[in-house]
């Protein structure tokens, strides 16, 4: 999914992510004050202001005029469609997250029973949970290995439910009640068996709610009612778990372990680790 964003400013983004599969793709750019002439975007689009300084921006829409002062964390989300004149007076530091609308719109059906809905043009929002997802998902986008593409997953599926549920038709309350209820014990013991033939491999969130036969937010919302924790928190406890036993058995070298266990390499098996035990796997082994 290319972002539009960067034939219009004349300058590649500053940073780049996630992969396209997931639906969406946020880019961060670094920009001096500008004036941009009308355009179009096919994808819908959540801008959001992350620069020390507040900027102030308007646009225009035929013979109408909006302005208003950007703090930072504030955004504005902007449906895909054909939009007037826009600019901002200052030096902004801002994500762009484009969502694909036609990936938005089965997500909204498949897995919110929600056929149709339209997303409210806003040209400033203030949603400080907007700019925590769109800079996770960031960062999530340069972790190599499959906690990361887990991790970004959860992030995707946070953020575009929070947008159907709070800036767009809601969710027919009988949709929402088919999500509530706790996971059978069996299960549980599947996604666990799950995860142990696959541990060294890239667990996705599609493959877990596969195994529970659900849709993925119905799988996401009923997991972390019944474990207490998000799918890619599980998953990370479960490796840190394993990693102790096979620690404490002593048969593999750390490094083996970190590799067996899907971590990127042994620098970022150590930092999970010791974030987690409050230590390092050496220090835990020799302990």
């Amino acid at each position: 999914m290319t972002d539009p964003a960067t034939f219009l400013y004349g300058r590649p983004a500053v940073e780049t992510g996630p992969p396209p599969a997931l639906g969406l793709r946020v880019a961060r750019y670094q920009l001096e004050a500008t004036e941009l002439p009308a355009h179009f975007h096919a994808e819908h689009l959540l801008l959001l202001h992350q620069g020390a300084q507040p900027v102030r921006s308007h646009r225009r829409s035929g013979a109408r005029r909006e302005q208003d002062l950007f703090r930072p964390g504030d955004g504005g989300l902007y449906p895909a469609g054909e939009y007037g004149a826009l600019g901002w007076d200052g030096p902004a530091d801002v994500l762009h997250v484009h969502l694909d609308a036609q990936a938005l719109a089965e997500r909204a059906r498949h897995e919110l029973s929600l056929p149709t809905f339209a997303l409210r043009d806003q040209f400033r929002l203030e949603d400080g949970l907007l700019l925590h997802l769109g800079r996770q998902l960031l960062a999530a986008a340069g972790a190599g290995h499959g906690l990361g593409r887990l991790y970004a997953e959860s992030l995707a599926t946070a953020l575009s439910y929070h947008l159907i549920a709070h800036y767009a038709a809601p969710a027919p309350a009988a949709a929402a009640a088919r999500g509530q209820g706790r996971l059978p014990t069996a299960v549980l013991a599947r996604l666990d068996a799950y995860i142990e033939a696959h541990a060294e491999q890239a667990i996705t969130l599609a493959a877990l709610a596969e195994l529970a036969n659900l849709s993925v937010f119905h799988f996401a919302r009923r997991f972390k009612l019944t474990t207490g924790l998000a799918p890619y928190q599980y998953v990370l406890a479960w490796k840190i778990r394993r990693a102790q036993q096979l620690l404490r058995a002593g048969e593999l070298p750390i490094a083996a372990i970190g590799d067996a266990l899907g971590f990127a390499s042994p620098a970022h098996f150590a930092a999970a680790f010791r974030r987690a035990v409050g230590q390092g796997p050496r220090a835990f082994q020799q302990g």
